[in-house]
């Protein structure tokens, strides 16, 4: 069976490491599929998963290299820059498709970043972009020919199904992604602060690990209506209880969140960045420009139903198919396909 093996730097789970276990789940009677990651909690959803998962160390090359030539991957897929920047630096005799989930500032400028990435590009079988923004963002994008922009998709089905049980506690507005600086969850505790000023009796819930877990902690220790749930399996049954899902980044490649809580009929909302501003779009959400105008629109939200209930109506009319499951799923297949076919003929 033709051999698969994802390469990640994140150790816990996100959207790309989601979108590698998608894949490997959903193909897996057609490749036999490994995932490499640093240690961490991401383990639990591999072996949950039945997903092979490997372990490496950034600062012991020489063993991820052992181990790679052991398995002798047919392909490498690797996720994010630095797993393609180290990937195609250390392999010269594997086709590597670089799937690229972020679209980072340092991308739109000429720096040792943008033009070192030049050679990973040219040098991968396949670069593949999960938004126009993120591909149309690289400022070299241009010189690069063997690129495709591959949307995730998601189980919809699944997500529905998991969402069903309502949780013991519900909230108003909600924040799910990590805790991390590029997703900005200080602006989220801060706009929810502000909120409720004029509005006490939200309910708040953010939803996610990361480096800057005890600093939010920290924040909201004086504000008892703020939540913070942490690491959560299942997130949907929260998101399907919200009436919001806001979306605090400082750049996103895509916004998985967006198109999960179209689904579940929770309004998102997301700032004038990257593809996440494009996905919020596609799926009836909203664009908040300014600071001052998402506080005012969201105050209206949760203080009138009539105008609440008029904004969520927008929801039923989005057309997720674009994000469905099997068109991601049959995309990434035809990638690996081109990729082996390509690979053969030299």
């Amino acid at each position: 069976m033709t051999k698969v093996v994802h390469v990640l730097f994140s150790s816990k789970l996100g959207g790309a490491e989601q979108v590698a276990i998608n894949i490997s789940e959903n193909l897996k009677t057609a490749y036999d599929f490994t995932y490499f990651s640093p240690a961490g909690s991401i383990q639990a959803c591999l072996t949950d998963a039945e997903i092979d998962y490997r372990t490496f160390n950034p600062k012991r090359i020489f063993e991820f290299v052992r181990t790679m030539k052991a398995i002798d991957p047919d392909i490498i897929h690797a996720h994010d820059f630095k797993a393609s920047f180290l990937v195609n630096l250390l392999f010269h005799h594997i086709p590597i498709v670089t799937h690229i989930h972020q679209a980072p500032r340092w991308q739109t400028g000429r720096n040792w970043k943008s033009i070192a990435f030049k050679y990973v590009g040219r040098k991968s079988a396949q670069v593949l972009y999960v938004s126009d923004y993120a591909k149309e963002s690289y400022r070299y994008q241009h010189q690069l020919s063997n690129v495709t922009i591959v949307p995730n998709g998601i189980d919809m089905a699944r997500i529905v199904k998991m969402a069903s049980p309502k949780p013991a506690q519900t909230f108003d507005l909600l924040f799910v992604g990590r805790l991390a600086e590029v997703k900005d969850p200080e602006k989220f505790v801060e706009i929810a602060q502000q909120l409720l000023v004029t509005n006490p009796e939200l309910t708040i819930g953010i939803i996610g690990d990361g480096v800057l877990k005890e600093r939010i902690s920290h924040l909201i220790q004086a504000t008892p209506q703020i939540k913070l749930l942490g690491f959560q399996s299942n997130p949907y049954q929260y998101m399907a209880a919200a009436k919001v899902v806001l979306s605090t980044s400082k750049s996103d490649g895509f916004g998985l969140t967006m198109v999960e809580a179209s689904l579940l009929g929770a309004i998102p909302i997301a700032p004038p960045v990257g593809g996440i501003s494009q996905t919020a779009v596609k799926v009836n959400g909203f664009i908040y420009m300014q600071e001052d105008a998402l506080i005012e629109f969201l105050t209206r939200l949760f203080s009138d139903a009539e105008f609440y209930c008029e904004n969520k109506l927008r929801l039923a009319n989005a057309d997720l198919h674009y994000y469905d499951k099997s068109r991601f799923i049959d995309q990434i297949q035809r990638v690996y396909q081109e990729v082996l076919s390509d690979d053969r003929s030299r």
